[in-house]
């Protein structure tokens, strides 16, 4: 906590421009830097009004989770009603692990994890110079979301074309050179490549306090003939998350939340495989998780989980680092409890549910099998040209009207009001759980979107 502070009050005394050269040592990239800047200031006007800086070192991650929240609710509001939008905007706001990293901790992963979610969203909308650049300002803020780059290249090759990604590479740099231009350098790309190869190489361990397949071998051990080992993993298994998604791609019309699901995918292997990976990496997995908790059932023991293992691994970590530093036992090695153990297996159990849930989806040739697991609503997964009754375990229908004796279009109607609920407007979504045992036919007149459970 003191490194933050001082460099916020470095920022706020010398400016942007001056920064790195005043604060002596930052392992911060520099988009942080504006960060500093802006709360540092608004720390030393705080402080004479007797507010602790550590307050608004705190409150900074804090702003930012609160704007993922509300990324959050607007991504779901689309697709879900009010009542299931807040909730799955509250399973992130409320995460004992989220509220821990940012509020009691206060380390600032909520930034980059904000941009990533962005930057995701963008690219999921067909936005892709945009998505580009926000990416951009996450690499800027924290190097490991890196880990989000595959999909996010194949994301925007897909829905938008080679000539949109060649673009999106443009608004990628652009953005970098415009966030560094007011800082004092002499050479961009040697600056660049000091602060994030040189803060990367000195953290050559196995694991830096992270409970992962790493951790069951010991903590700060060095990663001199595993170092690829680890990026090889997390290369095969990013390739087989992408693998299901171009191949669902080709028969679903809207795959876009296994495309969140792959998002996670990448975060959790980043996580779990490469070496030199720090307690906090997980961060940005709870927030794709919490996106996809009203959308996929299957995914919910996964947010359970992880929200346990990640909330352990950073209680566990911080009371060791406090102890270490009360009692100035020098640096902290907890190579071998019991606690890093038994995380380290339960993560390494949840990876391998999460993989198999994966490989259903690739066995799955009737549409999704991750996206049937819900029981929500989603707009032109599959297609029929008309509804008579019940067509399996899960459709959608792309139809006009939806009558029976009086069911009017506002489904204000209390008709069969144990057997349908819906919300039905035009151009949205109607939820329709099915009574098996009878038809509900469809007169093609205006037109909606219908999603029909057996």
């Amino acid at each position: 906590m003191g490194a933050y502070v001082s460099w916020f009050q470095t920022a706020a005394d010398h400016g942007v421009r001056s920064f790195y050269a005043a604060v002596g040592w930052c392992d911060y990239p520099p988009f942080n830097v504006y960060i500093f800047w802006v709360f540092g200031s608004l720390a030393n006007t705080s402080s004479a009004w007797g507010i602790d800086p550590t307050y608004i070192v705190k409150l900074t991650p804090v702003v930012f989770d609160l704007a993922t929240v509300t990324l959050l609710f607007v991504f779901l509001r689309k697709y879900l009603t009010l009542k299931q939008s807040l909730v799955g905007a509250a399973i992130y706001a409320f995460n004992p692990a989220v509220i821990y990293d940012s509020a009691v901790w206060g380390q600032f992963d909520a930034i980059y994890t904000f941009f990533l979610v962005l930057s995701l969203m963008l690219a999921i909308k067909s936005k892709p110079k945009f998505a580009a650049a926000a990416f951009a300002v996450s690499i800027l803020t924290k190097p490991q979301g890196i880990a989000l780059a595959p999909l996010l290249i194949y994301l925007i090759y897909q829905k938008n074309g080679l000539k949109n990604l060649l673009f999106s590479v443009g608004a990628f740099a652009a953005t970098v050179f415009a966030v560094i231009l007011p800082l004092e350098w002499d050479n961009p790309f040697t600056f660049l490549s000091n602060m994030y190869f040189g803060e990367f190489g000195s953290y050559s361990y196995n694991s830096v306090n992270a409970f992962n397949f790493w951790g069951l071998f010991g903590m700060w051990r060095t990663d001199t003939g595993i170092f690829y080992v680890g990026w090889a993993l997390f290369g095969v298994f990013t390739a087989l998350a992408l693998y299901m998604l171009n191949k669902k791609s080709a028969v679903l019309r809207n795959w876009d939340f296994l495309a969140i699901y792959v998002a996670f995918m990448l975060f959790f292997a980043f996580f779990m495989w490469p070496t030199r990976i720090h307690e906090r990496y997980l961060f940005p997995a709870v927030a794709m998780l919490a996106l996809m908790f009203p959308l996929m059932k299957k995914t919910r023991v996964l947010y359970a989980g992880l929200t346990a293992t990640f909330f352990a691994n950073l209680s566990y970590v911080l009371y060791w680092l406090n102890y270490s530093a009360y009692n100035n036992t020098g640096n902290l090695d907890i190579s071998g409890h019991p606690v890093v153990l038994l995380v380290s297996i339960v993560n390494i159990v949840l990876f391998a549910y999460a993989t198999t849930l994966v490989l259903l989806e690739l066995r799955s040739n009737d549409g999704s099998y991750l996206i049937r697991s819900s029981a929500h609503a989603f707009p032109k997964i599959i297609t029929q040209p008309e509804a008579k009754g019940p067509c399996g375990n899960v459709c959608v229908v792309e139809v006009k009207d939806l009558t029976r004796k009086g069911l009017d279009t506002s489904c204000q109607d209390n008709f069969l009001t144990d057997t349908i609920k819906c919300r039905l407007k035009k151009g949205q979504l109607g939820a329709v759980p099915l009574d098996i045992n009878k038809n509900y036919p469809l007169n093609l007149q205006d037109s909606y979107f219908i999603m029909l459970f057996a």
